[in-house]
């Protein structure tokens, strides 16, 4: 059996969960406690981008790289299944859709990308020895929802399961 198979089953599991959590109690709330609703939704992401990580990694897998661990990116993906003799078309759709910038898939690395991205905007205490900085929230970090991820997740199972029904063949 494939190791990844459940893992990325997992990840997808766990961004289920945190979604349904803040569907059930956090839709409308303000205040801090839509700080919770935002980190609940970024962590969500969080899984999903892990989830799509682990799975470069199923499909390098599925066509019997030896090296499937190393995989982080499609165009890694790409170059193991080249090395070889393989060019499976999972790998080519995944080049595709990360290419596509209306897709699903480059809009949650992009957001994924916007998270990781940290404007430091002012020294809050120019004495301390720890340099601290105000962060300011942006709008880009509040687009994310629970039906927007929810898309996301659904568009991956969806691509997963019509993937694995042709890896099968392998």
């Amino acid at each position: 059996m494939n190791p990844f198979l459940p893992a990325v089953n997992q990840k997808l599991y766990f961004c289920d969960l945190l979604l349904q959590q803040v569907d059930r109690e956090l839709t409308h709330v303000v205040g801090p406690a839509a700080n919770l609703r935002l980190a609940l939704c970024q962590s969500a992401l969080f899984q999903l981008e892990v989830a799509y990580r682990l799975y470069l990694r199923e499909v390098a897998t599925t066509y019997r790289h030896r090296a499937a661990e190393s995989i982080s990116s499609v165009e890694g993906l790409i170059a193991a299944m080249e090395s070889i003799g393989q060019s499976p078309s999972e790998a080519e759709e995944l080049a595709n859709l990360e290419a596509d910038k209306g897709s699903w898939l480059a809009n949650l690395l992009n957001a994924r990308d916007r998270l990781l991205a940290v404007q430091p905007q002012e020294v809050v205490n120019a004495a301390s020895p720890i340099a601290v900085v105000q962060i300011e929230q942006g709008e880009d970090r509040d687009e994310l929802s629970v039906d927007l991820l929810n898309e996301w997740l659904e568009a991956f199972r969806s691509l997963i399961e019509r993937h694995r029904e042709h890896m099968i063949e392998c």
